[in-house]
């Protein structure tokens, strides 16, 4: 069966989304928890879907540092080239 580009590019998306995150299980799992609660039917409305969207946006938020980022991404296609580092007008041999 033959992906199409648009689940290729979701896929793609959805994968550089989740490295970036420092917990991105937990961030997936909470996100379908919130899902699921929007579904059922609960004694105070809207009060555990407010405490679990914000919860899921801040889990969102959450980044890794740089450096961990950088070592994760290194497979040739999304390195990032190095800085350069030389003062102007020293000769490069």
């Amino acid at each position: 069966m033959a992906h199409s580009p648009s689940d290729t590019r979701r896929k793609s998306f959805i994968e550089n989304f989740a490295g970036r995150l420092k917990y991105p299980q937990l961030f997936f799992v909470t996100a379908a928890v919130f899902l699921i609660d929007l579904v059922l039917p609960d004694m105070i409305p809207f009060a555990d879907e407010i405490m679990l969207g914000l919860l899921t946006v801040f889990l969102g938020r959450l980044r890794r540092p740089e450096a961990a980022q950088d070592d994760d991404h290194d497979d040739g296609f999304h390195r990032r080239r190095p800085k350069n580092v030389t003062p102007p007008g020293t000769d490069r041999r």
